[in-house]
């Protein structure tokens, strides 16, 4: 593992490497600067936003063929695009005259920006290549997890609501004609997503009702899963997170309950419930556990000349039986207290053999499971609350972060690495893979440096 040097970036989550990995965009007060993703001295433009409120850019997203890069100012009700390498002077701007601008994507031609207009009033479609093109959808809603792309890009399905009744909208992205209107059973549609294969589309209620229905593209409603339907303990609370397999043959739904339930694509039944209980029983797992380990001469040295101090961990397999992983309770007054429970992160690795998962009330510890078997793999354990993690787009290799100076990997059958970030003064809070999987993008606050799988 080799790392980069430091350099500057003052928002986190708008840190977004191209599509096509050439490029890493970071935002520094009213500029948009690109790097070379290889080497990152290497500046390949610099973009100033005429944006006069500060946060100055509030949302930075790529095209998907990565010639084309957005940027937002919702303070300012602006949305500006750029070019990446054509000509340096070519912008398009667009405004919203009627209501402000909340949030601004991409639709999968590269050449059509979407919008969402405030109160949820419409989703706005703009064309780059003619500037009197504009197309409007009305009532649009939960934005923007209540819209997904078909696969190949040629459909878009958008959850709306009108006449007190949820919708799934399915629009021709060549016309933006509504195709399909699918009324779903839901109190409250709270996002949807479109599977891999482009054959099903999964929608989910709010959190107080466990609802989640599974249509395909032709409008047929294939299930409406409740797990009281299914004689499963109901506690009423309903999908945190939800996670298609790359195949789009499993879907997993990560519950208010610490359970996953996996559902298959013949039945839409579940195939596996997944608990995630405080207790491991012997043999049950590989059950990694961070400690502190003591420091050699020379690293003693360095602690003794450094202004932060690095504490030297490593992993060990918990042998005890059962292994006890830590349960964090959220004071009931405290900021979002309501959402530190269930299932907040659900994603499988790129090849489908792998499912990660991590539970709210056990910020400590991150679950891994094995799909073929549905049985839980390994489960690691860190000193810190685990902040970010993200399975490489290539391999089944999970990298996470812990707010410290350390960046951890997991590989199965090579257990579990850490690798020292050069400044002991980083604290990693955001992790973003590039997309060709050879180098990862590790953030912290006011600065970040790119890691490089060397192995």
């Amino acid at each position: 593992m080799e790392f980069s040097d430091l350099y500057k970036q003052e928002n986190s989550p708008l840190v977004r490497f191209s599509p096509d990995g050439r490029y890493i965009a970071v935002v520094v007060k009213h500029r948009l600067i690109l790097r070379d993703s290889e080497n990152p001295k290497r500046i390949h433009r610099v973009y100033t936003c005429a944006y006069e409120t500060a946060p100055y850019i509030q949302e930075v997203e790529w095209s998907p063929d990565s010639e084309y890069i957005l940027t937002a100012s919702y303070a300012t009700n602006r949305v500006d695009v750029w070019s990446v390498d054509g000509d340096e002077n070519w912008r398009c701007a667009i405004t919203d005259e009627v209501a402000r601008v909340e949030k601004a994507l991409w639709a999968r031609d590269s050449r059509h920006v979407l919008t969402f207009s405030e109160l949820d009033l419409r989703l706005s479609v703009w064309s780059l290549l003619e500037a009197d093109d504009r197309r409007y959808i009305q009532f649009p809603k939960t934005r923007p997890s209540g819209l997904s792309f078909h696969p190949d890009g040629t459909y878009m399905a958008l959850a709306q609501r009108h006449d007190y009744h949820d919708y799934i909208g399915i629009y021709n992205t060549d016309t933006w004609q509504l195709v399909r209107e699918i009324a779903v059973d839901t109190l409250d549609l709270a996002g949807l997503r479109w599977s891999p294969d482009g054959l099903h589309i999964a929608a989910w209620d709010m959190a107080a009702s466990y609802t989640v229905v599974v249509a395909n593209a032709a409008g047929i409603i294939k299930r409406v899963f409740r797990p009281s339907d299914d004689n499963e303990d109901d506690d009423g609370l309903g999908v945190r997170s939800c996670a298609w397999s790359p195949g789009g043959q499993l879907l997993a739904l990560g519950g208010f309950d610490r359970r996953v339930r996996v559902l298959n694509h013949l039945t839409w039944r579940p195939i596996a419930t997944l608990a995630h209980r405080p207790t491991i029983g012997a043999a049950a797992a590989d059950v990694f556990v961070e400690v502190e380990v003591g420091q050699t001469l020379a690293q003693a040295s360095q602690a003794a000349m450094a202004s932060t101090p690095r504490h030297h961990t490593r992993f060990d397999l918990d042998a005890s039986a059962p292994a006890t992983i830590r349960v964090v309770t959220p004071l009931h007054d405290a900021p979002r207290a309501d959402q530190r429970a269930g299932i907040s992160f659900t994603e499988f690795s790129a090849d489908g053999a792998l499912l990660a998962t991590m539970c709210e009330s056990m910020p400590h510890a991150l679950w891994i499971w094995r799909v073929a078997t549905m049985r839980l793999a390994a489960v690691i354990q860190t000193l810190r609350p685990v902040r970010a993690c993200c399975w490489s787009p290539v391999e089944s290799a999970l990298a996470f972060a812990t707010a410290s100076p350390t960046l951890y990997v997991w590989k199965e059958n090579n257990g579990c690495h850490l690798y020292d970030i050069p400044s002991p003064t980083v604290a990693a809070t955001a992790l973003v893979w590039n997309p060709n999987g050879g180098s990862l993008a590790i953030l912290s606050k006011g600065v970040f440096s790119i890691a490089y799988m060397t192995e």
